[in-house]
């Protein structure tokens, strides 16, 4: 045994290293991972197993429950039927006619009302001894019902209720009944009361199962199957092996071939209230190969995990042994990141030879680059902030000035007005253009409520709408809360004088300008549209080219509308801005479209 133990132990030692890692990795690794993998698919086979048999055994239970409330609810039925005197006085009464027959038949509502109120019974019949007029309800047994089985064993049962697979007499349908004789005060029969529980019911109670679900009657008749030709054939004729075996418990499971597949057959026996001797059997059954499909996928599903953490494992060996080669595929990665101009590589390299140093040398370079572009991005954000202020400055020089043609033209017509008219109109005159001039000269670069834009804008209107009188139209319409939305001012005046400047004042004829302010699709858009000359589409290509430059040397008066598309997009974003749409002699529309979410709250 010694010399056997120095031989294996010299085999080993003579082996390279890689061989012998390759030994322990199989010992320490592979070999558990197939045993742990096999172990707990088998473990998990078993409690799918478990569990899909206790989800047939839940579905019975419900199905038994409603059935077993079912059936107490028909005999509860017969028990008020049974003590029913006015049937009792029906039933014993001398009628000299059929008429008086009919008459006392309509006169005992007891069975139509049932019928009407329980939809559990199909029909309620009375097989009665006295030879009196037939209908729907009340039937004579004659010789042929009298000697019948079922109407003999319900005289045996002496009042006692039993349960039955029998045909209804009117409609010929077969289902289970409630069997039960009655006797009179002085235990005199008068005959057998039969109530029939509907078929649709029982279907319904069944219905929503997954797996065939069989209802049979003292393991003899079937009364319920997902198939009808199925119903009221014999339970041995089901199943191989003499069909369901006698119930000796409440509650079990067996293994049954059906329909030539095998299957688990979970049954449930239960005794219906008051009944004499009847037993329900309820059978739900699941086909081992569909039982088992879950299972086998999910075993398929843990090999193929264990498959995974083998390769995993196989992965980190072949790491382990390629350590060196690792390392040197780290470092040409960060080299290849870098000169794409990805800098964010990892700190340092485990280990500190020559292949460290270099990839320490690499991240001191990466370090020093990142800090260059910093200082130059910081750079730019100032240089953006100064390009800011000197937007706002230029909004502040704006709004100190009022355009000289306006102003002359509204003083020329308020002198014109003075020496004509000599009424209130010249005082009203002043008051709306003192009223336009404060709020002008009073604009900063802190948001307003578009409310009060609007009004300026009305304003501005209104005087022009003097000046022109019947040659100036305008229209201003909004969908929107007015008062709840901000803008920065004088971002819609500029954009309506150019209108009536450019637009309105070359045209001939009767003019109109629109104001529309609207929201769709999270933007708020304000468009004002003119019917003035136009412009042709050479001038309409000049304008877009110049709105989109920085430039503002050459525009001199227009430094208005391009100064309101540029601060939209400084303080919105590029997406925001002005749009223009113009044709010769149709007129011009420009529409501004701002973020509607960002206008809700005063910057």
């Amino acid at each position: 045994m010694g010399a056997f133990y120095q031989k294996i132990s010299l085999t080993l030692l003579n082996l390279k290293i890689k061989n012998k890692l390759l030994i322990i990795y199989l010992l320490a690794t592979v070999i558990p991972v197939l045993l742990a993998g096999l172990y707990l698919n088998y473990a998990i086979r078993t409690v799918v197993i478990e569990n899909a048999l206790d989800e047939a055994e839940s579905n019975i239970d419900k199905i038994e429950t409603r059935l077993h409330t079912m059936l107490s609810r028909v005999t509860s039925i017969s028990d008020s039927i049974y003590l029913d005197r006015d049937m009792y006085t029906l039933l014993k009464s001398e009628y000299k006619s059929s008429l008086q027959v009919y008459h006392a038949y309509n006169r005992y509502p007891v069975f139509d009302n049932y019928l009407t109120y329980y939809d559990e019974i199909d029909n309620i019949q009375f097989y009665m001894t006295k030879d009196m007029i037939t209908d729907s309800h009340f039937i004579h047994a004659n010789e042929e019902i009298a000697e019948s089985s079922w109407y003999l064993q319900a005289q045996d049962n002496r009042g006692k209720i039993a349960w039955i697979y029998k045909e209804e007499e009117w409609t010929n349908n077969r289902t289970l009944t409630l069997t039960r004789a009655v006797y009179d005060n002085q235990n005199n029969f008068l005959g057998v009361l039969c109530i029939y529980v509907s078929s649709d019911k029982l279907k319904e109670i069944s219905s929503g199962e997954l797996h065939d679900v069989i209802i049979t009657i003292d393991n003899k008749t079937v009364i319920y199957h997902q198939n009808d030709a199925i119903i009221g054939q014999l339970a041995s004729k089901l199943t191989r092996e003499n069909g369901m075996p006698k119930v000796v418990q409440s509650n079990y499971v067996l293994d049954k071939t059906y329909q030539g597949q095998e299957v688990k057959v979970t049954v449930h026996q239960f005794k219906p209230t008051k009944a004499l001797y009847n037993h329900i059997q309820i059978a739900s059954i699941v086909p081992v190969e569909t039982l088992m499909k879950k299972p086998n996928q999910i075993f398929i599903r843990g090999f193929a995990v264990t498959l995974g953490a083998l390769i995993v494992s196989i992965v980190a060996y072949r790491f382990f042994i390629r350590s060196f080669n690792k390392r040197i595929v780290t470092l040409k990665q960060a080299m290849f990141k870098v000169a794409k101009g990805r800098f964010n590589i990892g700190k340092q390299m485990v280990g500190k030879d020559e292949i460290g140093e270099v990839y320490d040398e690499l991240y001191q370079t990466t370090q020093s680059i990142q800090q260059l572009i910093e200082e130059v991005y910081v750079h730019k954000i100032k240089e953006e902030r100064w390009r800011r202020k000197q937007k706002e400055s230029d909004f502040k020089m704006l709004a100190s000035q009022i355009n000289p043609h306006f102003l002359y033209n509204t003083l020329e017509m308020i002198r014109m007005k003075a020496i004509m008219n000599k009424d209130r109109e010249v005082a009203a005159i002043i008051q709306k253009l003192s009223k336009m001039m404060r709020t002008a000269l009073k604009s900063t670069n802190h948001q307003i409520p578009l409310k009060e834009e609007v009004e300026l804008i009305r304003t501005y209107l209104e005087i022009q709408s003097l000046r022109f009188g019947d040659h100036l139209r305008y229209q201003i319409n909004t969908d929107v809360e007015l008062d709840r939305l901000f803008i920065f001012p004088l971002l819609l005046q500029p954009i309506v004088e150019n209108a009536i400047i450019h637009g309105i004042e070359p045209k001939e004829g009767t003019a109109e300008i629109k104001v529309s302010i609207t929201t769709s699709d999270q933007l708020l858009q304000i468009e004002v549209s003119d019917n003035g000359v136009g412009m042709s589409k050479e001038r309409l290509r000049t304008v877009l080219n110049w709105l989109s430059q920085e430039d503002e040397k050459n525009e001199g008066k227009r430094i208005g509308v391009k100064n309101v598309h540029q601060r939209i997009q400084l303080y919105y974003g590029a997406s925001y801005g002005m749009q223009i749409y113009s044709d010769v002699s149709q007129g011009t529309i420009v529409i501004i479209k701002l973020p509607a979410e960002q206008l809700t709250q005063k910057l």
